[in-house]
């Protein structure tokens, strides 16, 4: 097809993105075929953004790739065309061939292999069928019509001409392995049970397609409701739409900044796609430098905090004063008494699946953890384990306990704990202000009885907990009592 070079000799005047309801036809096909359909979808590839002007996936046919046509009747009346000479100035490849390549480009990229088909088709916004009948003989020779979609094109006869352009397959391409690498940036990160990542839920998907701008706003969810996974996506979504805007991400630790990102090299590599690293800056308050200080404060073109209710108010009302007009983005799990700007999330996506209770009785609450550490041990690796526990006068005492009784060196998390200098590769101990960011297969968490609220602490596991309560709220003499 040589759309593209209709296109250089009739120029697009004004072109406007067609209305959804204009594009109806292909939302209609998606979903009767339990497909998808993205109108000027942005294909984020390395270091290069590009625009489909049409994006159908049929999974039983594969993609679509279609070009709008602003074309109208009365432009093209007398007009006609001529196929380019051969050994002309004028380029082979269209603009269908670019994109095309791209797409194969980054999906080889991510799956680094896949046959999904590429079909392309023409769309009409502005000619009927009859108007195109009337055209100068020369664009049919051209444009078959086979590949056009015309404006005045019923639902039935669009999907039997994309139907004829592409045999069915008994076998459905995955819809996740095709659309989630193509947008990944938009996904969630690849696990063992899910090898090619998952989407965001349709709630995630409002608030990463809500515009806020200069608002102060307020990401409210309980642990474990995906409010940290939105927040790095939105800071990437942002600069790549955006790409001479910088964002700040605070956290309440360096822990929970350095996760975050490794988080954000990991979805690059992953994506192929490229964000500049001093695009996204991250700071915590434990930084021995005020953010007052720091240039990236006054840079940044949108400021978003994770988990800000673990900062402290002083910090918060310094943000709000030096806001001006940027966006100022406040994660937290309370809900604040006015629902301006509000944007809440209702389900939560992480917690453990399995967890049990247990009550350390008349033994030391210490005696008790080893002897639920060791059984674990048998079949987990040390790594795969956390402890938390109710306060940071503890942690060194336990982790000189467990360290004698097992031979091993485990990590406790105090204030600062950098992965420059340390690493997560055994035991680690923490409390819950310091374990922001993480997620561990299995969780053992030390309360007082008189402890009941455990959201936040739980939603770091994946797996398992195991919440062992005790009614000694210091764990005085317990180190003591194991060396007796």
């Amino acid at each position: 097809m040589f759309v593209s070079f209709f296109n250089r000799l009739f120029p697009r005047i004004s072109p406007q993105a067609g209305a959804p309801g204009e594009q109806t036809v292909f939302y209609e096909i998606a979903r009767e075929a339990k497909g998808n359909f993205f109108p000027d979808f942005k294909l984020y590839h390395r270091t290069s953004a590009t625009t489909v002007d049409l994006l159908l996936f049929i999974p039983h046919r594969g993609l679509y790739i279609g070009e709008k046509i602003p074309w109208r009747a009365d432009e093209l009346k007398g007009a006609s065309v001529e196929r380019p000479l051969p050994g002309g100035k004028q380029k082979a490849s269209t603009r269908f061939d670019a994109v095309e390549s791209t797409i194969r480009q980054k999906l080889e990229d991510v799956l680094s292999f896949d046959s999904t088909p590429c079909i392309r088709f023409a769309w009409m916004e502005h000619l009927s069928e009859k108007e195109f009948d009337a055209l100068d003989p020369s664009f049919h020779a051209l444009l078959p019509k086979s590949r056009l979609l015309f404006s005045d094109e019923s639902i039935s006869s669009a999907r039997q001409k994309l139907e004829l352009l592409a045999p069915y397959r008994s076998n459905p391409y995955a819809s996740l392995k095709v659309i989630g690498s193509l947008n990944a940036h938009m996904l969630l990160l690849p696990t063992s049970q899910t090898p090619f990542g998952a989407y965001l839920s349709d709630e995630q998907l409002r608030f990463m397609d809500t515009g806020f701008q200069d608002k102060i706003t307020t990401l409210c969810g309980s642990s474990g409701s995906g409010k940290s996974t939105l927040l790095l996506r939105k800071a990437v979504k942002t600069v790549l739409e955006n790409p001479d805007r910088k964002v700040l991400i605070i956290t309440p630790t360096l822990l929970a900044g350095e996760l975050l990102r490794d988080k954000l090299v990991s979805l690059m590599e992953y994506g192929a796609f490229t964000v500049p690293l001093d695009s996204i800056a991250f700071y915590t308050p434990q930084s021995p430098e005020p953010l007052e200080n720091m240039d990236i404060l006054y840079e940044a073109s949108a400021i978003l905090c994770d988990d800000a209710y673990r900062l402290q108010d002083s910090f918060i009302e310094m943000l709000k004063r030096q806001r001006k007009n940027r966006w100022l983005l406040f994660g937290t799990v309370f809900r604040p008494d006015s629902n301006e700007n509000l944007f809440l999330l209702q389900n939560r996506y992480r917690e453990a699946k399995h967890f049990t209770t247990l009550r350390s009785g008349e033994k030391p609450v210490l005696f008790t953890l080893l002897l639920e550490l060791r059984k674990r041990f048998c079949d987990t690796p040390r790594h795969d384990v956390m402890v938390i526990l109710p306060e940071q006068r503890m942690l060194q005492q336990f982790k000189e306990a467990i360290d004698e009784y097992f031979g091993s060196d485990c990590r406790a998390l105090i204030p600062g704990f950098s992965l420059q200098y340390q690493s997560l590769d055994d035991l680690l101990l923490a409390t819950a202000d310091d374990v922001g960011g993480l997620r561990i297969p299995h969780l053992f968490l030390v309360v007082p009885e008189s402890s009941d609220d455990y959201a936040f602490e739980l939603s770091r596991a994946s797996e398992t907990a195991t919440i062992i309560s005790f009614s000694n709220p210091h764990g005085e003499n317990d180190a003591k009592d194991h060396q007796k």
